[in-house]
């Protein structure tokens, strides 16, 4: 099974995310974007996992949960992985609540570690991904991104768990089922 640890976002943001992606500049882009109910912010992928750790990963999720109080945070700035000049990913950023986010990622590395789950050697990013991007984009759409503006400051929401999500692959796209929930301190 194919999983990861995320925290889920709330139903107002989807809503001023989905908002922003209407009025967005760029008309027909040469992408498709993410439905808003696959919306999550990924602490840890996790891959193809055999399915007789699930009661471990249950257990890590429970102690990395355990060790954080719940936090509000917020979305703010528009932005892209790697660069605007290759972008691969289109994201709104996480702002408050971000440093929270980078420790509960931190957190599920050390419980994942001792299970065979290697760690991430890029620094955490926290985000909200709206798109992928699959080819080169042309000069004209990289300067509209540029202009993209911030979500408003209504784009926020209390973090009082988290959740492993086994994601099935199909056709349609991914569908995201609850493999597990960890409410924090």
């Amino acid at each position: 099974m194919r999983l990861f640890f995320a925290v889920p976002v709330a139903e107002t943001v989807k809503r001023i995310v989905s908002r922003a992606i209407g009025e967005f500049p760029i008309s027909d882009p040469p992408w498709k974007w993410i439905r808003p109910e696959n919306y999550h912010i990924t602490l840890k992928f996790l891959g193809e996992t055999d399915e007789k750790l699930l009661e471990r990963l249950l257990e890590a999720g429970r102690a990395a949960a355990a060790a954080i109080t719940p936090f509000e945070l917020s979305f703010g700035r528009f932005g892209f992985f790697p660069s605007i000049s290759r972008p691969r990913i289109l994201l709104f950023n996480a702002e408050s609540g971000a440093a929270l986010l980078a420790r509960l990622a931190e957190l599920l590395e050390d419980k994942l570690e001792p299970l065979g789950f290697e760690r991430e050697r890029r620094r955490f990013r926290a985000h909200l991904t709206l798109a992928r991007v699959k080819r080169p984009l042309g000069r004209e759409i990289l300067e509209a991104l540029e202009k993209v503006p911030p979500l408003p400051l209504e784009a926020k929401q209390d973090v009082g768990h988290i959740v492993l999500v086994r994601s099935v692959l199909s056709r349609e796209g991914a569908k995201y089922e609850e493999a597990g929930s960890f409410g924090l301190k």
